[in-house]
């Protein structure tokens, strides 16, 4: 078996482990997400560009690692059915930010007011 088979196979793998952590006894959004991966990587079984293979393998491997640590499932709280009351569903390795590591990158990719009123960095005046 070629490295890069053993590599894709091990991105399957832990793309389906991530699904099951994330998705839990939520059989309906485990059963989508494991046929997406499935058409996905069957897709994808022929390549043969090196580059390409390894483009997907990471891909595989970028979208497990956010299932891991930034994805949670809310829950419908069965005593309030009537209400649309949830609760949110943990796991171990969950990325838990607060406000104010957003707070302080919302501006640091945004051009400021002046900068967009006068054309921006590369301006016209």
């Amino acid at each position: 078996m070629s490295t890069q088979r053993t590599v894709a196979l091990g991105a399957y793998r832990n793309l389906l482990k991530a699904q099951k952590q994330t998705f839990g006894a939520d059989v309906v959004a485990l059963n989508a997400a494991r046929a997406k991966t499935y058409v996905e990587f069957n897709n994808s079984k022929n390549e043969t560009d090196p580059n390409v293979i390894e483009e997907k393998i990471t891909l595989a491997n970028q979208v497990a690692s956010i299932l891991r640590s930034n994805i949670v499932q809310g829950v419908r709280k069965e005593e309030e059915v009537d209400t649309d009351i949830y609760k949110l569903k943990f796991h171990p390795g969950i990325e838990l930010g607060d406000n104010d590591s957003i707070r302080n990158s919302k501006g640091s990719h945004r051009k400021s007011k002046k900068q967009k009123a006068s054309g921006g960095c590369c301006g016209g005046h």
